[in-house]
């Protein structure tokens, strides 16, 4: 399929130098994607938004010891079925305090470990309840359902948190800790290397220094209210173009703010340095598209060269870009990126106006197509 797409040249916009010219858009859809799915109250949308809005607020491993500098990712583990059980939050003792939402981060000393690691991990989780009470029962039945499976655990204090629910087993280099702050539980799971119980206490202490202050100023939306908390209010998905089924997702199809989405990666503090200085506001993912809402058409353009630059862990080289739109930027991986599954190979970027799109491909015809038609869908979602 082609289409013809004028520009329209006026302002910063970095568009204005392209010509009048038929775009090879293949089979993709240039029409702008609806938003039915924010259209009807839901539960499940509900939990999501709730979930990414903790994970907003959740600590980064780095600001709580050098030993847990790199991220591990993050992700919701609450759904319309339930608490999912991760490390240090398991479903079956939070079921009565009826959670409300729930995201979970993890980070170590290396951006990447084998299931047989032996050094520094730590794991954070938030979860929402209705009230302070619901919280605090939480903690007490969290630590007291891990401390009943194994006889050798023994209760331990954490300097300066008195209300901390906490355990370990002597001579094993694990501790878990939970703590209700207000309305929110916070569920805290480290490793080291070695048994040093001193050493596990001081790290779980250090978590909660860091993760309290960032929970300041957070009210947990009602259940009932949840069905109507929006995904996507500034409408950033439909500028994105429409290749899958739209379901929900927090990896595959969701919004995140800028602080949120880096959490995700392996670097979330500079990560989220670079996001406020660079002026992202939010960011749309939409399986292997991503859509950054940036403070002006500067700052777009200015952001576009950043991601050229520092693209992601895999290595990219220009190539040819989009015949009819000289401002897409087009490259080829040289080194795959291991921690990211699906089509990754080939990669545009589209600025326009105080957007910029990123789009992935493994096929370099197929991500011409998709970049020519991202950007006739941007410009045709005034």
């Amino acid at each position: 399929m082609t289409i013809v797409v004028t520009a329209v040249a006026c302002g910063s916009d970095s568009q204005a130098a392209d010509h009048d010219q038929t775009l090879d858009v293949g089979s993709y859809s240039t029409q702008r994607a609806d938003s039915a799915f924010d259209d009807q109250p839901s539960r499940a949308r509900g939990i999501l938004v709730e979930s990414l809005r903790l994970g907003e607020r959740i600590v980064f491993g780095s600001d709580v010891a050098p030993e847990f500098q790199a991220g591990h990712g993050g992700n919701v583990i609450a759904t319309a079925g339930g608490i999912r059980n991760s490390d240090g939050v398991f479903a079956p003792p939070l079921a009565p305090h009826h959670p409300l939402a729930a995201y979970i981060a993890a980070s170590a000393e290396t951006p990447y470990i084998s299931e047989y690691h032996k050094g520094y991990t730590l794991s954070v989780a938030l979860v929402a309840f209705p009230d302070e009470q619901s919280a605090a029962a939480a903690a007490v039945d969290m630590n007291q359902n891990d401390f009943a499976a194994n006889a050798k655990n023994q209760a331990v204090g954490i300097p300066d948190y008195p209300a901390a629910q906490s355990h370990w087993r002597p001579g094993v280099p694990n501790l878990g800790s939970w703590l209700a702050w207000k309305s929110v539980l916070i569920a805290v799971y480290v490793e080291a290397p070695q048994a040093n119980l001193d050493q596990l206490t001081g790290f779980v202490a250090r978590t909660y220094e860091q993760q309290i202050p960032k929970l300041d100023g957070y009210v947990p939306t009602p259940a009932d209210q949840q069905p109507m908390l929006k995904l996507d209010r500034d409408k950033l998905l439909s500028r994105l173009v429409s290749t899958g089924s739209q379901v929900l997702d927090p990896r595959q199809f969701a919004v995140y703010s800028p602080r949120g989405y880096a959490v995700l990666g392996t670097s979330p503090a500079a990560d989220a340095r670079d996001y406020d200085s660079k002026g992202v506001k939010a960011i749309a993912v939409s399986d292997n598209k991503y859509l950054y809402q940036m403070r002006d058409a500067d700052a777009a353009r200015d952001f576009t060269a950043h991601l050229t630059d520092v693209p992601t862990v895999s290595k990219y080289i220009p190539m040819r870009g989009v015949a009819g739109a000289p401002s897409i930027a087009c490259f080829k991986a040289t080194q795959p990126n291991p921690t990211v599954a699906g089509a990754r190979q080939f990669r545009c970027l589209i600025p326009y106006e105080r957007f910029v799109a990123e789009v992935f491909s493994d096929q370099e015809s197929d991500v011409r197509q998709l970049a020519a038609a991202q950007y006739a869908v941007l410009k045709g979602s005034k």
